[in-house]
Order: structure tokens, then C-alpha cells, then sequence
């Protein structure tokens, strides 16, 4: 009797078992993967907005040359998705720019109001020390840190 150079049935199943088991891990912790980079991303951008509303207030870089009492920059923080930076001269702050997260699996879960950097940051308001973005779709949560004088910190933990 002749011995056939093959596999048998049963350890090609075996294989292709294996090999979907390990294909269905690894998709899944793509995804993960780059959920936790989009939350990061935003929370990037939003901190680079908080930054730009500081620095532009700490050199009184006027948007409008027209302005006579200039008040500062605002960064105005409105759940669930949208921040806007705004040029303010007493009484009114016009709006220089709006954003909106892009993914709706992403929010804005605390620290929504208006975030005011003085000229020359002599007097900043700002009425929470915690932004905090969630993305629902891995539940996880990263926070950006201000303090009282202006450092705006993003803690990149997952919580």
C-alpha cells in the first residue's frame, strides 16, 4: 500500500482554525490600537488650540487692528464635540475659528466653558482645571491638565 503525500482533512481544519482564531485577535486589537491614537490626536489638537489662545495673548497679538480694548484670547469648549478659539476686544470675542471632532465615538465629558487668556496673561480665567475627552467605542478617557498661571499639560494614560 502506497502512502499519499498530502495533508489530511482534519489538519487542514486544524490549521485553518488556528490561523482565524489568530487573525480575529489581532483585528481586534487594531482597532484598539487606533482608537487610542484618534483620542490621542484630538486631544493633541485641542491642546494646540489652548496653546495658540496663550501664546497669542501673552505677545497681544491683535487680530483686529481696530481694537481698541483688547481683552485677550477665548477658547470656548462646548460638549459633546465642538471648541471654537475666539479674538476678544471688550465687549464682544469674535470667532477666529471653529472645530468639531470628526468621530462621533469621541466627546467632550468635562471642562466645557470658556477658557480666557489675558493680554500678557495677567489674569487668566479659567473655570476647570480638567478638559476630558472619552472615546465610547473603547471606553477610555485622556485628560488635559491647566493651571492657574497657564500650563496646559495633556496626560497621554489612558484612564
Amino acid at each position: 500500500m502506497k502512502k499519499s503525500k498530502g495533508f489530511t482533512l482534519i489538519e487542514i481544519l486544524v490549521v485553518t482554525t488556528i490561523t482565524l482564531i489568530f487573525l480575529g485577535v489581532g483585528l481586534v486589537q487594531y482597532n484598539t490600537y487606533t482608537e487610542q491614537a484618534k483620542l490621542k490626536n484630538e486631544g493633541k489638537k485641542l491642546v494646540d488650540v489652548l496653546e495658540l489662545a496663550k501664546k497669542k495673548a501673552l505677545s497681544a497679538d491683535l487680530q483686529d487692528k481696530n481694537c481698541i480694548n483688547f481683552t485677550g484670547y477665548r477658547v470656548t469648549i462646548s460638549p459633546p464635540s465642538t471648541y471654537s478659539f475666539k479674538f476678544c476686544c471688550a465687549p464682544t470675542c469674535t470667532v477666529v475659528q471653529s472645530y468639531t471632532i470628526p468621530t462621533s465615538n469621541i466627546t467632550i465629558t468635562a471642562g466645557a466653558d470658556d477658557y480666557d487668556f489675558s493680554p500678557l496673561m495677567t489674569s487668566p480665567i479659567f473655570v476647570s482645571d480638567t478638559i476630558s475627552l472619552r472615546n465610547s467605542a473603547i471606553s477610555k478617557t485622556i485628560n488635559i491638565s491647566i493651571s492657574p498661571i497657564g500650563v496646559i499639560e495633556l496626560d497621554e494614560t489612558l484612564l
